[in-house]
């Protein structure tokens, strides 16, 4: 018996080394091969102090729309909807530091330093404010936090179906890692630097495919995709999330599922009298068995959460849309919605410079 146990472990034991050897192979040939699979840079590599972020602006005009994306997704994502924009003002999207074309940072990301990665970016580039700003889902809550560290650059906000800290989704709505035991997450969070050097990561990120935006090319979509798949935003995303939650110990249970974010967005303040649009998807999934459970929560969303985005400003409303989270029902609602913004940004300028240059009263 004790024999067999013997070759059994030796078994087991060659196999794990075997499998340790094909992982570091497949993570040294995939970083080999990662500088030849990106592809083209569009946009410039704009440096801010040792690495570059990602930045692509197109258009003329004042004020100029800043995008930011939601999730972990790359600004390739607006390409089509900035080239619209670019028709009114000028408009730029970027990447986030280890997503896209963008340099990985050089610490986990924090609410604070993505906010301050996208100002040096925009000074650097000589792109300066007036900004109007316009976010989709966490990318709303990255857009009021970077308008309450830099006041002065923001005159007007579109939150796409923002999330928001005080949401409470249902179970079938959370990401996988939302869903696991604390120890689970912990445990995973410890071994994540041993996932990245044996192409665990790389090859959990090959798997994440998203559909593309519907009026997307053939050729666009594989661009997007090729972008989406790289391990380094992967594992940026996982090392920001595992700094946010006492790596991993915390799950959160409302908010986005970054605890550092929320809080950030709590203590961001109002939004004062600048022009905002709150676009709320008007649809929602639901799973089979939970319809009820779904729709319940949608009208929580849309009446309760998305409506206290709208009381953030004095001058805030809400605009409903016949779509899903992501808006790809209905993607010109977003440049109508940017378009209107900017032009109530301009009319206030206007009248600002009016009053400024009228001369004074006669007594």
């Amino acid at each position: 018996m004790r024999k067999w146990v013997r070759r059994i472990s030796y078994a087991l034991l060659s196999l794990l080394v075997l499998a340790f050897l094909v992982g570091f192979t497949y993570e040294q040939v995939g970083r080999a091969r990662d500088a030849s699979r990106l592809p083209p840079r569009v946009g410039q590599a704009v440096d801010i102090g040792g690495r570059t972020l990602n930045l692509y602006c197109s258009g003329q005009g004042t004020p100029t729309v800043i995008l930011e994306t939601g999730g972990n997704s790359p600004g390739y994502e607006w390409v089509l909807l900035q080239s619209k924009m670019a028709g009114f003002t000028r408009a730029c999207w970027y990447d986030r530091a280890g997503v896209g074309w963008s340099d990985p940072p050089s610490s986990p990301r924090t609410s604070a330093s993505v906010a301050s990665d996208l100002h040096e970016a925009l000074q650097r580039a000589g792109i300066l404010p007036p900004y109007v700003m316009a976010g989709g889902s966490v990318g709303g809550e990255y857009v009021r936090i970077y308008t309450a560290r830099y006041p002065a650059d923001v005159a007007g906000l579109v939150l796409v179906d923002s999330a928001t800290p005080d949401m409470r989704e249902p179970d079938f709505y959370l990401g996988a890692a939302n869903r696991m035991s604390g120890s689970t997450r912990h445990m995973i969070c410890m071994a994540l630097p041993a996932m990245a050097r044996f192409g665990i990561i790389r090859y959990v990120a090959s798997g994440e495919r998203r559909p593309p935006p519907p009026d997307f090319t053939s050729e666009q979509a594989s661009v997007l995709a090729r972008l989406e798949a790289q391990p380094k935003a992967f594992e940026t995303d996982m090392q920001q999330g595992c700094a946010a939650t006492d790596q991993g110990r915390i799950v959160p249970r409302t908010g986005g599922g970054n605890p550092e974010i929320d809080n950030a967005v709590r203590n961001a303040g109002s939004l004062g009298d600048r022009p905002l649009i709150v676009l709320t998807a008007g649809r929602y999934w639901a799973p089979d068995g939970f319809e009820k459970e779904a729709a319940e929560y949608h009208d929580t969303w849309v009446h309760q959460l998305q409506a206290s985005l709208v009381r953030l400003s004095t001058r805030g409303r809400q605009v409903v849309v016949d779509a899903e989270h992501d808006m790809a029902a209905s993607p010109d609602s977003i440049v109508t919605a940017v378009r209107e913004v900017v032009e109530e940004v301009r009319s206030n300028n206007h009248t600002e410079s009016v009053r400024a240059e009228a001369p004074p009263a006669v007594k």
